[in-house]
C-alpha cells in the first residue's frame, strides 16, 4: 500500500465514523469537534486525536459506572464487562469474558440470561435475574444494530434489587412524613434518672433554635427524642422532617436534602423539587446518621447552618429558609473529626446543646416500664390477652440488651406471637425465643462446652448482624466486611430473621 493509498484509507474510516457518530445524540461533543472531513493531513491527525480522546473517555465512564454494564456480540460473545459488574454479580471478570451467555445461563450463573434474551427476541428485555450466589439484580438488556440494521451488539445494565427495595422503603417514609404536619408528642419511657435528666434538657432547650446533637448507641431512642423535642416545641405546627444520611446512595442525597431546579440533572423533573430542608421550613430537620454525611455535603450544610440559606441543586439563587437541625450519630464524632472523616467546624455548629441518651443496660429501671408498655402495644396488635409473671420480667433485667429499646421491642414483639398460653407468660428459656447471644452466655455460665465450629458460627453472626444493624445494606456489610455483596446477602438472610433492605 503506498502512502497515497494509505491516507485515502484513514480519511475512508474518519468519514465512515463521523457518519455513524452524527446519528447518537451522545456523541454531540465529536460531531462538533468532526464537523467536516479533514482536507490536509494535519486536520486529520487531529480528528484522529479527537477519536481516540473519545475512545478512552467513554471507556473510562463505562468502567466508572455505578451499575452493572456486560457487552456481547451479536452472537452472544461476551466482550466487556466493567467493574460494577464484579461487584453486583460477584464474578470476576475472567469467569465470563470470551464466552457465549448460553454456556453461562446452562451453568445456572445468570438466571435467565437477559443478554440471551435480548439477542433472540431482538428488543429491550428486563427482568429480575437470580445470580449465581443468591441475590437478586434487576436487568436490562438492549439490543444494538449497526447501520445496516444488523444486530451486533447486545448491551445489559444492572443494579441489585435491594437498592429498589432501599429506594422505595425511603420514599414511602419520605411521603408519609410530607402529609403528616403533626402528630401526637411520642411516649418515652423515663422512669431512670438518666432518662429524667434527658427529658428534662430537652423540655429546657426544645423552644430555643440552637442546633441540637443526640448521641448513643444504635436503638436508645435518638429519633425518639428528636420527635418528642419538635411535637413538644413551638414548631410543632410545621413539618419535622427526618432523613437517614446512611441509608440512601449518596448520589440522592444532596437533591434530597437542597433540592434541585428544573432539568438539574438526567430525569429531574421539569419544575423542580424543594428538599428536606425547604419541607421543613419552620419545623425541624432531624439528620440520623449524620456521620455518613459525605464531606462535600458537610460543607454545603454548614453554610446553611451558619447562614439559614441553601442553593438547590442545578440553581444559583439563594433560598431563606428557617428549619431548626438536630442531629444524630451513634459514633463518636470527635473521634470521626481527628480520624479527618468529619469537618470539626460543622461538628461544633451541631454540637451546641449535646444530648447523650445513655444504653439500656445503664438504665436498668426503664427495662421493666418499657417492657409493658411494648407488651400492651403487640397484645393489642396481635388480638391477644394473656398475663406474665414477675419472673419473667426480672429476666428482662439480666439481659444486656446490647440493641437497647429496638432489641427489647423486638423480643417483646417475638414472646407474644410464639407464646403458646393463651393466659400466662412465664420467664422463657432464651433457646426457646431464638436468642442465641443469651443462651451462650447461659451456656458459658453453666460450663457446656462450645466446639470450634460453633465459636465460629457465632463470631460470623454476630459479626454480620453488628455490621448489618450499623449499615442496614448488603452492599457496605460486603464492602466492610471485605467479601462479595451476594455472600453478604446470603449470610444476612441467614442469621436475621427479618431482613428490609
Amino acid at each position: 500500500m503506498t502512502l497515497e493509498e494509505f491516507y485515502k484509507e484513514i480519511l475512508d474510516k474518519i468519514e465512515s465514523y463521523r457518519h455513524v457518530i452524527g446519528k447518537i445524540g451522545f456523541c454531540l461533543p465529536e460531531n462538533q469537534l468532526l464537523e467536516r472531513k479533514p482536507s490536509t493531513p494535519e486536520e486529520a491527525l487531529k480528528a484522529i486525536d479527537t477519536i481516540i480522546n473519545s475512545s478512552k473517555e467513554l471507556n473510562q465512564i463505562f468502567e466508572s459506572s455505578p451499575d452493572s454494564i456486560f457487552v456481547a456480540d451479536g452472537e452472544g460473545r461476551t466482550l466487556r464487562v466493567n467493574k460494577s459488574f464484579e461487584r453486583i454479580a460477584a464474578l470476576s471478570r475472567e469467569e465470563v469474558l470470551g464466552r457465549n451467555v448460553t454456556d453461562i445461563e446452562e451453568e445456572g450463573i445468570f438466571k435467565p440470561s437477559v443478554c440471551r434474551l435480548a439477542l433472540k427476541e431482538k428488543r429491550s428485555v428486563s427482568v429480575l435475574q437470580r445470580i449465581n450466589d443468591g441475590g437478586d439484580i434487576i436487568v436490562t438488556g438492549v439490543p444494538v444494530f449497526n447501520e445496516n440494521g444488523k444486530l451486533f451488539r447486545v448491551i445489559t445494565n444492572a443494579f441489585p434489587m435491594e437498592m429498589v427495595k432501599t429506594l422505595t422503603s425511603y420514599i414511602a417514609n419520605n411521603q408519609k412524613l410530607a402529609g403528616s404536619f403533626q402528630e401526637a408528642v411520642p411516649k418515652i419511657i423515663a422512669e431512670s434518672d438518666e432518662m429524667k435528666a434527658v427529658i428534662n434538657l430537652a423540655n429546657m432547650i426544645k423552644n430555643t433554635e440552637s442546633s441540637i446533637l443526640i448521641t448513643g448507641e444504635t436503638g436508645v431512642g435518638k429519633s425518639v427524642v428528636a420527635k418528642y423535642i419538635h411535637e413538644s416545641s413551638s414548631r410543632s405546627k410545621n413539618r419535622m422532617m427526618e432523613i437517614n444520611c446512611g441509608a440512601i446512595p449518596q448520589t440522592l442525597l444532596e437533591s434530597e436534602l437542597f433540592g434541585y431546579e428544573g432539568g438539574a440533572f438526567t430525569g429531574a423533573d421539569r419544575k423542580g423539587k424543594p428538599g428536606l430542608i425547604e419541607l421543613s421550613d419552620g419545623g425541624t430537620l432531624f439528620l440520623d446518621e449524620i456521620s455518613e454525611l459525605p464531606l462535600l455535603l458537610q460543607v454545603k450544610l454548614l453554610h446553611f447552618l451558619q447562614n439559614k440559606k441553601l442553593t438547590r441543586v442545578g440553581g444559583t439563587k439563594e433560598i431563606t429558609m428557617n428549619s431548626r437541625i438536630i442531629a444524630g450519630s451513634n459514633k463518636m464524632l470527635e473521634a470521626e473529626v481527628e480520624a479527618g472523616k468529619f469537618r470539626s467546624d460543622l461538628y461544633y455548629r451541631l454540637n451546641v446543646i449535646p444530648i447523650v441518651i445513655p444504653p439500656l443496660r445503664e438504665r436498668k429501671a426503664d427495662i421493666k416500664p418499657a417492657a409493658l408498655f411494648f407488651l400492651d402495644k403487640y397484645l393489642k396488635k396481635y388480638n391477644k390477652n394473656f398475663e406474665i409473671t414477675e419472673g419473667f420480667l426480672e429476666s428482662l433485667m439480666k439481659r444486656p440488651w446490647k440493641g437497647n429499646m429496638r432489641e427489647l421491642e423486638n423480643y417483646i414483639e417475638r414472646v407474644v406471637v410464639t407464646n403458646e398460653s393463651s393466659y400466662l407468660l412465664k420467664e422463657r428459656d432464651p433457646e426457646e425465643t431464638g436468642d442465641r447471644e443469651a443462651q451462650n452466655e447461659q451456656n458459658t455460665n453453666s460450663g457446656r462446652k462450645l466446639t470450634l465450629s460453633c465459636a465460629i458460627d457465632e463470631m460470623e453472626r454476630d459479626l454480620i448482624v453488628k455490621t448489618y444493624e450499623k449499615y442496614k445494606s448488603s452492599y457496605k456489610v460486603a464492602k466492610e466486611l471485605g467479601i462479595s455483596q451476594a455472600t453478604a446477602y446470603r449470610k444476612i438472610k441467614k442469621y436475621i430473621e427479618s431482613i428490609q433492605e
